[in-house]
């Protein structure tokens, strides 16, 4: 792409592309191995990270279903509906709030906790792969200069 830019508009810069093209490849491949560890399982990826994110707090009484919307960068309607697939499916279950009996909370389910355990050793095992290429430092040195690059995207 970089060389047909060259040849058609030599004084055009195109070197952002190697990165930009590059980045946008490696996360559409990561995006594949993700869907795939998780397909067995038979969890999206956005279900997957409520489990996980529930299972991350570790809260003993659950967690607001706001709170997980905030942490998923997701409207309401999609975490209810998330909610709603995995309590249906009996991997979470809705509780009342003991300190606010009009807030409802959200916790795992001992399936939910094994599987949230699972899907995240698949994942982790998937991420392994895609980084496979690079020895500690250079995974060190990627991170590095992605956090550089996000940080003032993601407001940082």
């Amino acid at each position: 792409m970089a060389a047909e830019w060259a040849a058609l508009a030599p004084s055009l810069d195109v070197r952002a592309l190697h990165v930009v093209g590059r980045v946008l490849r490696y996360a559409e491949h990561s995006r594949q191995a993700i869907v795939a560890a998780l397909r067995p399982l038979g969890l999206s990826y956005g279900d997957f990270d409520v489990l996980n994110s529930l299972r991350r707090r570790a809260v003993p009484g659950g967690v607001n279903p706001t709170e997980l919307t905030r942490s998923s960068l997701v409207t309401s309607g999609a975490m209810t509906a998330r909610l709603d697939r995995l309590a249906a499916a009996g991997l979470v279950e809705r509780g009342q709030d003991d300190r606010d009996r009009r807030a409802v909370l959200v916790r795992l389910t001992t399936a939910g906790e094994e599987l949230a355990t699972a899907a995240l050793d698949a994942v982790l095992a998937a991420d392994e792969r895609l980084l496979a290429p690079l020895d500690e430092a250079g995974r060190d040195q990627l991170g590095a200069l992605l956090r550089t690059v996000l940080a003032p995207l993601d407001g940082a």
